[in-house]
Formats: structure tokens, sequence, C-alpha cells
């Protein structure tokens, strides 16, 4: 499914592997050079900043060039109709497949341009499609099911991050439209919908992720992670499920009570919490770092619906009380303590339990020459001399 080399995503993450090692002192250079010389990559991939200037520079002739065909294709009214952007959706597509196997493109920027343009086009495309069919109920989630199946699809070939995001988030907003359906009891019941929803997803991406046979698709099940821990935070947080509850109902931002709102006050205060908790626990950077920016926003829902202290004092005692506590964490941590430490940690991935390490340098190994047979003494020969006369030792 997916267009890429194997053998060279295989490749990849073994040199990116080792070279976390060679920077660690763990393996010698010599060791190191044969290892990538025994894995071969030939994909194109540039630095940050030339991929980020082929990408608008991809993106800009893609922009001119659809515009000029637009420009002939209207005086026979081809743009009136949805099939339009779906047939220069098409052909964008094919044009990245050609340029991608051709090329060798891994995220050069080139080939993510024009995945995001033909993603664009034929996300637009349906959707008009579906706009154009006036249908009296069902608009919102059949859009975001194409949305859903095409990101998908996308992800499955390219393994690309933001197809991913896009993927999960119209997912969530497929059971968001679903279940909005059902009427009054649906808006009633929609935050813990929305949790069931969040918590199953998270679970999921967490299986996959210790699934080996995933390996290429590592950074889409990180976001697909981070993002459904994210909603699993909103679905309960009080200010969301407030306006929410105000928009559905046609209320005004005046009211700030909703039903059963110590639940969601509970969830608010103590779910960043849980996520610290679990993340030291289960040495997890993802979650400990999510609940630490998610303890930001549980700060700012309290002070929008309780003003205790002046923003400019409040914002002080909370600098002050991280500072002490960051410094206190970092104190506490110089040691390893139950297997966590302030020390800078080793770049690890899934392939740790594959020992990459051992299985590429006996690849390597097994290229260099066969060591000589030498004398049992170590000494012997040798010449030397000096203003002009010469001589042997």
């Amino acid at each position: 499914m997916i267009i890429y080399n194997k053998q060279w995503l295989d490749n990849k993450y073994i040199t990116d592997q080792v070279t976390v090692d060679y920077h660690e002192g763990y393996i010698t250079k010599d060791e190191y050079i044969k290892i990538k010389a025994a894995h071969p990559i030939g994909f194109y991939t540039p630095g940050l900043m030339v991929s980020a200037g082929l990408f608008i520079l991809t993106f800009i002739i893609a922009i001119v060039s659809l515009g000029l065909i637009s420009v002939i294709a209207s005086g026979a009214g081809a743009l009136e109709s949805p099939g339009w952007p779906l047939f220069s959706g098409v052909i964008y597509y094919i044009t990245l497949e050609i340029l991608t196997k051709d090329k060798n493109y891994f995220h050069s920027g080139v080939d993510n341009a024009l995945l995001y343009f033909s993603a664009i086009l034929l996300g637009g495309g349906f959707i008009w499609m579906i706009s154009k069919m006036h249908l009296t109920d069902g608009n919102n989630l059949l859009s975001a099911m194409i949305i859903l199946l095409l990101c998908a699809a996308l992800t499955l070939r390219f393994a690309d991050v933001v197809t991913a995001g896009a993927a999960c988030a119209a997912a969530f907003a497929c059971v968001y439209f679903f279940w909005e359906m059902a009427g009054k009891i649906g808006v009633a019941t929609m935050p813990f919908m929305m949790m069931i929803a969040a918590g199953a997803s998270y679970y999921l991406f967490d299986k996959l992720s210790h699934n080996i046979r995933y390996i290429y698709y590592t950074n889409c099940i990180s976001i697909g992670k981070l993002l459904s821990l994210l909603t699993l935070y909103a679905a309960g947080n009080y200010y969301v499920v407030n306006t929410l509850n105000n928009m559905l109902n046609g209320l005004d931002d005046t009211h700030t009570t909703i039903p059963v709102g110590f639940i969601f006050w509970m969830w608010t205060a103590l779910l960043p919490v849980v996520y610290i908790v679990f993340g030291l626990k289960q040495k997890d950077a993802l979650l400990m770092r999510t609940g630490i920016v998610l303890v930001g926003a549980t700060v700012a829902t309290v002070r929008n619906y309780y003003h205790l202290l002046p923003i400019e004092i409040m914002l002080t005692l909370s600098g002050i009380i991280l500072l002490a506590a960051a410094y206190a964490v970092i104190t506490y941590l110089k040691k390893p303590r139950y297997g966590i430490t302030y020390a800078e940690p080793e770049e690890t991935s899934t392939l740790d339990s594959l020992n990459l390490e051992g299985l590429a340098i006996g690849q390597a190994a097994s290229h260099l020459p066969p060591a000589g047979q030498g004398t049992s003494t170590p000494f012997g020969g040798g010449s030397g001399g000096g203003g002009g006369s010469s001589g042997s030792f």
C-alpha cells in the first residue's frame, strides 16, 4: 500500500538508530560509516530549509498552472461543475505518484505540496458534489465521511502526518455529526459520547504503536494519539461544554451553568494530572507533555469563570510556582529514580525491540576482509637513518 521503497525505509530506520548510537558513543566512527554503507538509502530528502522552499515553489506552480488551465476551460463552462476540481485533483495526484516513484521523493517538499494540493481539490470537489444534492439531513456527516476516507487512503499511501491528523479530526467529526442526529438526547449526551470516542481512539492508536507491522506509520500514529488526548480533554472541559451547550440550544454567552457541571469541573481539573501521572508511570513523554500543556488550559478555564486575582498577579504567581516546581524536579532527578532522569535521553524507537544495532553491525562486519594471520611476536622489521647514513634495526 505504501508508495515508498520498503527496503530503503528499513535502511533509513536502521541508520537513524545507529546515528543516535554513534553520537552516544556506543559505536565507533568506522563502524558507523560501514553500517551506513551497508544500508543505502535512495530517497531524495533535502534539509528543512530546502524542503520548505521546494514546498512553497511547488505550491505556487500548482496554483498558477491550475489557474491557467481553468481560464482555458472556463469557456466551456467546466468550472460550474464539481467535476472540474475532481478532475484537476486526479491529474495532480497522478503527477504526484509519477514524480514520487521516478524521483524517489520522500517528504522533500515537492511531494508534500502535490499531496496537499490534490487532497484539497479532491475533498473540495466531493463536498461541492454533496452540497449540490440538497440533502435535508446528513450533509455534514457525509462530508466528514468523505474527508475521512480520502485522508485515510492518502495516509496509508504516503505516511504523511498532516493527512493523518486530518483523518483523525474527520473521524471525530463523524462521531459528532452522527450523534447530533439523535436529537435532544444526542445533544445532551454529546460530551460523554465524544469522551468514549476519544478514549477508544487513543487505545487503538496505542495498540498500533506497539505493533511492528505499522512501523512506517509511527509519526502518523503519534499524531493520532495526540489528537485523541486533546479531544478527550476538550470533550469534558467545562468551557468547551458550556460553549457547545449554548450554541446547540441557541443561548447567549451569559449562560455559564450546565447540568451536572461538577462532573465537567472535575474532568477539567483532574484529567491533566492523570495524564502526567500515567505518563510518568509508563515513561510516556507524549502523555506527560500533553498533561503539562493542559494544566495551562485548566488554569485558563478556571480564570474565565472565577476572577480570584488580577491577571498580572495570577500570571506572576503561576510563573513563580512553575519555576520552583521545575527546579525541584530537576534537582530530584539529577540521579535516575524509578527509571526517570533529568539527563538527556537516548532517542529510542519502536525498533529497539528488534536489536537493530546488533543486526546492522553484524551485516556491516560481514563485508569486512578477514583478519590476517600474524606472527606470534609483534616486533620485527624496520629501518632508519639520518645525516646521509642508513641502517636497520
